[in-house]
């Protein structure tokens, strides 16, 4: 029967087949009757159950895939990867309908969770790491707004404590997610927490992807979360960050409604920083300096110099870029899932509808996205096209 189902199952997935699908999923269900959770007799591998459990939910039956996962822990088969796979399945089924209701969210961070420790104990099982992390990511997403960040921390740094841990390869994966973590604790006011969490992600950033260090160097910054002897020894020989620092420390007076006399001065001195910033010479850094410009004309806009943001977006449109189509929706976000064999697989985790987020054309879509409202998914995230 096992060759039954996986043809069936094999025929659902390639041709998007729901009767095949459903041909599969009775083929399941038939032979499942009356089993117990000790009979030995079973006359297919459990593993179908979950194969056939993510195909439903990819095809957008949920029904289906919540029996196929009740069934599997039901039979309690052998501990391999597929059990993994059915608390991913699971975790899918029981994502929060809204923010309202943290009981579901807490109820699906506990089956990612599950399946997190247990595929970080094995090495061929690392990938369901890397897979979890990403399904959590897209589940939490409606929760990043004011009063919610605080609920994100456990399971966020344990998820990022876990990804240092098996040593995860996409460092950028890594970094984004060291990088919300540090705004939940910020958004959350946990500042000696966001400190020490600093201390060591600040240098994995600077090493591992440098073209993210300035991010969480100007949050340092505007949150006094080092030294600022440090900050400033840090940005003498750095045109990128002398001007985020400039543009942070006036966000940070601002906060705390300190502002200094000179601010005209001080936003003067950061574009004069920027007119050295030769993009035409360094092909390489005119995403930076464009991202630099449109905070220093927004920052400057809200300070009522207008003058310096007229400035900066007169160098915008001179780079060619179309400031009033900045933030565009132009691409998916991470929805990439990693094979059991460690290699990266399609851009879709079984069961998952793409992560679609603001993106800016110069890659600065975690800074936009605290402008913009992140809709909530459906109730069912299988039923994404």
């Amino acid at each position: 029967m096992d060759l039954v189902i996986t043809q069936e199952l094999a025929r659902a997935q390639s041709q998007q087949d729901a009767a095949a699908l459903r041909r599969a999923y009775e083929l399941i269900k038939s032979g499942n009757v009356g089993k117990s959770e000790l009979d030995p007799r079973e006359s297919f591998s459990p593993d179908l159950f979950v194969l056939c459990a993510e195909q439903a939910l990819k095809m957008g039956q949920p029904e289906v895939s919540a029996d196929c996962i009740q069934m599997y822990f039901k039979v309690k088969g052998p501990v391999t990867q597929f059990l993994g796979r059915a608390h991913l399945c699971r975790a899918q089924l029981c994502a929060p309908q809204s923010t309202d209701n943290l009981e579901e969210f807490e109820n699906c961070v506990t089956q990612y969770m599950k399946a997190i420790n247990f595929a970080k104990g094995e090495p061929r099982y690392y990938f369901l790491v890397y897979n979890a992390s990403v399904l959590y990511w897209q589940m939490v997403r409606p929760f990043l707004q004011p009063g919610y960040h605080h609920h994100l921390i456990p399971s966020l740094s344990q998820i990022v404590s876990v990804l240092n841990q098996i040593e995860e390869e996409d460092k950028e994966w890594r970094v984004e997610l060291m990088l919300e973590l540090l705004e939940c604790y910020l958004q959350a006011e946990r500042k000696e927490e966001a400190a020490r969490f600093c201390s060591t992600a600040a240098p994995f950033i600077k090493s591992n992807v440098p073209q993210k260090y300035r991010q969480i160097f100007s949050l340092m910054v505007r949150h006094e979360l080092m030294d600022m002897r440090q900050l400033k020894e840090e940005k003498k020989n750095s045109i990128s960050l002398s001007v985020a620092f400039l543009i942070s420390m006036l966000k940070g007076k601002l906060d705390k409604n300190e502002l200094p006399e000179d601010v005209e001065s001080i936003l003067k001195k950061a574009y004069k920083h920027l007119s050295h910033y030769n993009h035409q010479r360094f092909p390489s850094i005119r995403e930076d300096k464009m991202l630099l410009l449109f905070e220093l004309a927004y920052l400057s806009l809200i300070l009522k110099c207008v003058d310096i943001s007229s400035n900066c977006l007169t160098d915008l449109k001179k780079i060619g870029t179309n400031v009033g189509g900045f933030a565009t929706a132009a691409g998916q976000g991470r929805a990439g899932a990693r094979l059991a064999s460690g290699r990266k697989g399609p851009r879709r985790v079984a069961g998952s509808r793409p992560l679609r987020v603001l993106r800016a054309s110069c890659g600065c879509e975690r800074w936009l996205l605290r402008f913009c409202v992140c809709p909530f998914p459906s109730a069912s995230v299988a039923g994404a096209g």
